[in-house]
């Protein structure tokens, strides 16, 4: 019952916040959730007795974020760079050292790389499209991502037998897995007509594909984290979903894919 009252009173927002706000002010609104969804992973990382720090790896994040935003493909390479190169040599100064660097450094410089250039890609696909292709684009993006995810979440639910990924992720299985990609066909076509977005068949086709399959490992690749901390939510934050790096694992893994589909095939760029 919480999953469904946050969906009811989160969508409604979410599609203001897209609809009638300028693109800073989603950006804002993105920047804000992915550095607490980078802090929940942080803590993950403990949970797993990695040794790490804590708000060099959120500024060095957000660094990259408005950089990447307001300057492009450049800002995101100089930022990236800057964050491989500082994270390593503030470590020389820990008081643990030598103790767990590797583990520590390739924590903090995926917390960075993954999840900033991940949420980079979903502020570019408001950003880069024509106006207003952009909030199209996004709108398609988040409504296959979330029907697909609930079509997953309910087939699983009641008709789950199978288990897809039993040591990583209990609770999924085929069924829930062919229930989402179901709805996310689905959800692509209605999005397309209902959006106007002028787009073939081909297209529809082929952006439903990579989101049918990139979703789900997202979702497996969060939980891959999760398992190893030992903890089931990255936090209570959202009442029946979890934490926010919960609720975006499949937006940020999925949004590069698309992204680059599209540049790809010029319906962008």
């Amino acid at each position: 019952m919480k999953r469904e009252m946050f969906a009811a009173a989160a969508i409604p927002i979410m599609v203001a916040t897209i609809g009638w706000l300028p693109a800073w002010g989603f950006l804002a609104i993105l920047g804000v959730a992915s550095l607490l969804a980078c802090d929940e992973y942080l803590k993950l990382a403990r949970a797993a007795d990695i040794v790490i720090g804590r708000w060099l790896v959120l500024i060095l994040m957000g660094t990259l974020l408005v950089a990447s935003w307001i300057y492009g493909v450049n800002g995101l390479a100089v930022t990236a760079v800057a964050a491989l190169l500082i994270l390593p040599t503030v470590r020389l100064a820990r008081p643990e050292s030598p103790n767990g660097s590797l583990a520590g450094i390739a924590t903090e410089c995926f917390a960075v790389l993954f999840l900033g250039t991940t949420a980079v890609c979903l502020g570019w696909l408001r950003l880069w499209p024509r106006e207003p292709d952009g909030v199209k684009f996004l709108f398609f993006f988040l409504a296959c991502i979330w029907v697909g995810d609930s079509g997953a979440y309910y087939v699983g639910k009641n008709f789950g037998r199978h288990k897809m990924s039993p040591r990583i992720s209990p609770n999924k299985t085929f069924e829930g897995l062919v229930g989402g990609i179901a709805t996310t066909y689905a959800a692509a076509a209605a999005a397309t007509v209902i959006l106007g977005l002028e787009l073939s068949v081909v297209h529809v086709f082929a952006l439903a594909t990579i989101l049918a399959a990139a979703a789900p490992v997202g979702d497996l690749i969060e939980s891959l984290f999760k398992r190893d901390s030992g903890i089931k939510d990255s936090s209570s934050l959202i009442p029946g979903h979890g934490g926010l790096l919960d609720r975006t694992d499949s937006l940020f893994y999925a949004a590069p894919l698309v992204l680059g589909y599209l540049l790809l095939t010029g319906l962008v760029g």
